[in-house]
């Protein structure tokens, strides 16, 4: 194999308009940067590891996606004192996320210290080892080791297919639900309450077009929120006691570009790693990221990221909206049903957009007391078997 890779396309296109047609067909990517790299004598080349690139260091540049990263953070209510996780699966996204991580916890006034052993406080990297492929775990390990380079302690989950191994029409989906029930099960057991998710700017345009694509409304075209809340949906039990706790999903690189992923990873020295499976034509988002890269100018970025602000911008104000009915209109019963006074509500004087999310809220606060009291059930009838069987006759 040959010890040179095309790694990313940043090709420039002279179309400027918002109307452009995006192709969701197969597109032919022009492949312009290369970097240097190699690879583990024992790892496949499926999967390939980058080494450091060969640039020179700016510390400056450096300093000012730190300093942006820390009012990010502010914005949603963090600081380095807290108790965070970090998914993590090593390429360049997740890996610029550590840095800035790391440098976050470790520099300014607010700086926490480390532990014993060497790592950062407060910080855990999640890796989750998806095991479809035979050298997955090899590259777990692999990551983990980079990772806790800078200092940030690592687990490895392993993803366990009850139910089979997901076919390939829905890989993508299945590994992204798998996975982020993995984040929730290892921040629950190390009482973790905030998850940071590496998704950035391109990201978030990938996303607005493959909804746009589908029909979707301005509610789904605003695209992933900064922060959301993620709850479990079945109770797992660590110590002495049983929670169902949300966990705090941030997402500080919403405003990065894909550009500065490699640029934070470059500056600061660090490895990636880049997955083949994100260069398949055979799933629609990849297809819709080549075609976003041929038409990557300012211009068209710009105008893209600022029908996404606007949805955004919408959406905050149907959820403030429908926050303010809920706590005036609704009566949320612990039996399970919610009862809802239509004279302070009035349907009438409320748009439809409002009442269909106001609704879908209700409808989603019932279901995780439902899920709730099915899993209490559930845990009853466990402690209820456990202690029979060990009565004696």
């Amino acid at each position: 194999m040959a010890r040179g890779l095309i790694l990313t396309t940043q090709a420039r296109a002279t179309t400027s308009s918002f109307t452009t047609r995006i192709s969701l067909s197969k597109p032919k990517c022009k492949k312009l940067l290369t970097y240097r790299l190699h690879l583990p004598s024992r790892v496949s080349s499926t999967r390939f590891f980058c080494c450091k690139c060969s640039v020179s260091q700016d510390p400056i540049v450096i300093t000012e996606y730190k300093q942006s990263f820390s009012q990010r953070m502010a914005m949603a209510g963090l600081k380095p004192h807290h108790r965070i996780a970090i998914g993590v699966s090593g390429g360049p996204d997740s890996m610029a996320l550590c840095v800035l991580t790391a440098g976050w916890k470790t520099d300014g006034a607010n700086a926490v210290g480390k532990s014993d052993d060497g790592f950062i406080n407060g910080v855990l990297g999640i890796i989750v080892d998806h095991g479809l492929r035979e050298e997955s775990n090899e590259e777990a390990q692999i990551v983990s080791s980079r990772v806790t380079e800078m200092g940030i302690r690592c687990e490895i989950a392993k993803c366990s297919w009850l139910n089979g191994r997901p076919k390939q029409g829905h890989l993508l989906e299945e590994a992204r639900e798998m996975r982020y029930e993995v984040f929730q099960n290892v921040c629950t057991k190390h009482q973790i309450e905030v998850l940071l998710i590496a998704h950035h700017a391109d990201d978030q345009a990938e996303l607005f077009i493959l909804r746009l694509s589908r029909n979707s409304g301005v509610l789904g075209l605003a695209g992933m929120a900064f922060t959301s809340q993620m709850f479990s949906k079945s109770t797992h039990l660590y110590g002495e006691g049983s929670k169902n706790k949300g966990i705090l999903i941030v997402r500080p690189l919403l405003d990065f570009s894909k550009e500065v992923m490699y640029k934070v990873c470059q500056e600061s020295g660090q490895d990636w790693v880049e997955d083949p499976t994100n260069q398949s034509i055979v799933y629609a988002r990849n297809r819709i990221r080549m075609s976003l890269r041929n038409l990557s100018s300012y211009t068209f970025q710009s105008e893209v990221q600022g029908v996404i602000s606007a949805c955004r911008r919408t959406r905050a104000y149907v959820d403030q909206i429908c926050n303010n009915l809920i706590n005036q209109a609704v009566t949320i019963v612990d039996h399970g049903y919610a009862i809802i006074d239509l004279e302070i509500l009035n349907p009438s004087k409320v748009t439809d957009i409002c009442l269909s999310k106001f609704v879908a809220l209700i409808l989603q606060v019932l279901i995780n007391i439902s899920r709730c009291f099915y899993n209490l059930i559930i845990f009853l009838e466990d402690f209820y078997d456990m202690n029979l069987s060990g009565c004696s006759v």
